[in-house]
């Protein structure tokens, strides 16, 4: 059922017959997917600092349950080409916890909605197994979830342009990210740059940190900041108390909080939320009011037929006019 076989195969190819670039695109989050061109050596960069990183052994095997065309899914293909170990391919499907099951593997690597749908399964992996996870945040309730498990789940934080991540965190035992041997952090213009010195690589990402001790904490994209009033909003900082509000009303819907211009703030809060109108609006937005400090809780709701994603599962964000 795997039925990317003719890309792996030309990705091997251009491998063994020593190509020096090798093309990717962007996840689309915040506009067009854009062309991203890879110097070989980055991935052989990348691929080495993840075995380091995480500690692996020389007896590695790794199942790929990311489509192989997207970062995640590649990467896993190099670091099995640069590391010279097996990989197995299955179909990327929302739940692939028979696979996991099945066999036994040493690395994978998930999306935070891939592992919502297999704890609600019957997961039983190898307890050696180390699973990264990306290409979107994982929410409060899903950490608590994975921190009960006794596996060990990796959050990455990386991007197209440096061939996946550049710093990792170990889910339930830090809460903040710590770069890789080789990555050097630092703002810009309040966003978070990332070098790699080795390679010459500079990148001015739109996101935004809090450092401590050298480690770091996302707050969320420059774009998606929301000024109210001269006060600067960060939506994944918000949304976690929105989830609790949601829950607390029974309401269990895709939703993310935007903005709007406003002449007396600048721009408001406005939570953007999936599916038909809500008949009491007024007692929903009480609730918000009571359970969010009140310069951060959502000032209007607007209802959307549906909420779009990538194909990681990350909100795709748009302002309301």
């Amino acid at each position: 059922d795997f039925t990317a076989i003719p890309l792996v195969e030309a990705t091997v190819k251009k491998w063994v017959n020593n190509s020096l670039s090798f093309t990717l695109y962007s996840s689309g989050s915040t506009g067009n997917p854009k062309e991203i061109k890879l110097d070989r050596s980055l991935l052989q960069w990348s691929a080495m600092g993840t075995k380091s990183a995480l500690n692996l052994g020389d007896d590695i095997s790794i199942l790929c349950c990311l489509p192989i065309e997207k970062t995640g899914g590649f990467m896993q293909l190099i670091r099995a080409l640069v590391w010279d170990c097996p990989i197995h391919f299955v179909k990327p499907t929302n739940d692939p916890s028979t696979h996991l099951n099945s066999s036994h593997y040493s690395l994978t690597s998930l999306t935070p909605t891939q592992l919502e749908n297999i704890l609600t399964q019957d997961f039983t992996p190898s307890s050696s197994i180390t699973i990264l996870v990306g290409g979107a945040p994982i929410s409060p309730g899903l950490e608590e979830k994975l921190s009960t498990t006794g596996l060990r789940f990796i959050e990455t934080y990386g991007m197209t342009e440096t061939a996946s991540h550049i710093a990792l965190r170990e889910v339930g035992k830090d809460s903040l990210f710590k770069a890789q041997d080789g990555v050097v952090l630092s703002v810009i213009e309040d966003c978070l740059s990332v070098s790699i010195p080795e390679l010459g690589l500079n990148v001015l990402t739109h996101d935004i940190v809090e450092f401590t001790n050298h480690r770091f904490k996302l707050l969320g994209r420059s774009d998606d900041v929301i000024n109210s009033g001269g006060v600067k909003i960060h939506p994944v900082l918000i949304e976690p108390l929105i989830a609790f509000s949601l829950a607390s009303a029974g309401i269990n819907r895709a939703f993310y909080l935007s903005k709007k211009p406003n002449t007396v703030f600048g721009e408001i809060t406005v939570l953007v939320i999936e599916g038909e109108a809500i008949q009491d609006s007024s007692y929903l937005l009480e609730l918000l009011k009571r359970d969010i400090p009140a310069y951060m809780h959502p000032k209007e709701l607007v209802f959307v037929d549906q909420i779009q994603f990538t194909e990681t599962g990350k909100v795709i964000r748009k302002s309301i006019s």
